[in-house]
């Protein structure tokens, strides 16, 4: 196999370590950092199809890398009190609602639901308006109203999108196991 079909999952494994590694990045570090977190998001995706490289793997590990960066950071400005808590737990709203997801599907064991479940525009949208919020904290250590309002409103919308659609394949998996 070709070094380069390891490349989108590199990018995407990339976001995940700068997640959990940034809480102890220096406060200057941190814009580039997200910035280089915006950038793998944008390109993991992209160099996958580029190459013929999608995989289980990479479809598993991008969402789950655009969380654990999303929150890691949230969590980090909150503790720093660069963001409210009530901003924050909006920003992250979508994020927290396939955390929970996730929770549980893994507590049940029914991971074809979680398989069968694409990423959505919307979805997208909010990841581009949370890096945004991120991007701005990052560089001047606030946010303006309008882009956590904005912000929020997506991740709300999206969270919620996102729920409906894990019922639903919740459903339609517990109906086509056998008892």
């Amino acid at each position: 196999m070709n070094l380069l079909h390891y490349l989108p999952n590199s990018l995407s494994i990339t976001r995940l370590v700068l997640g959990f590694a940034f809480p102890f990045f220096p406060t200057d570090w941190r814009l580039w950092v997200v910035i280089i977190a915006a950038i793998s998001d944008v390109f993991d995706g992209l160099t996958a199809r580029w190459l013929h490289a999608e995989s289980k793997a990479g479809r598993l590990l991008d969402p789950i890398a655009d969380k654990v960066f999303i929150l890691m950071v949230a969590l980090t400005l909150l503790a720093e009190g660069a963001i409210h808590p009530l901003w924050a737990a909006g920003v992250a709203a979508r994020d927290l609602v396939v955390l929970v997801g996730v929770g549980i599907v893994t507590v049940r064991r029914s991971w074809s639901a979680y398989r069968k479940m694409r990423p959505k525009l919307l979805g997208k949208i909010t990841t581009v308006a949370q890096f945004a919020v991120l991007l701005v904290l990052a560089a001047w250590g606030s946010s303006p109203a309008w882009l956590l309002i904005v912000t929020t409103v997506l991740s709300v919308l999206a969270g919620i999108d996102y729920a409906r659609e894990f019922v639903k394949r919740m459903i339609a998996t517990n109906i086509d196991t056998p008892s």
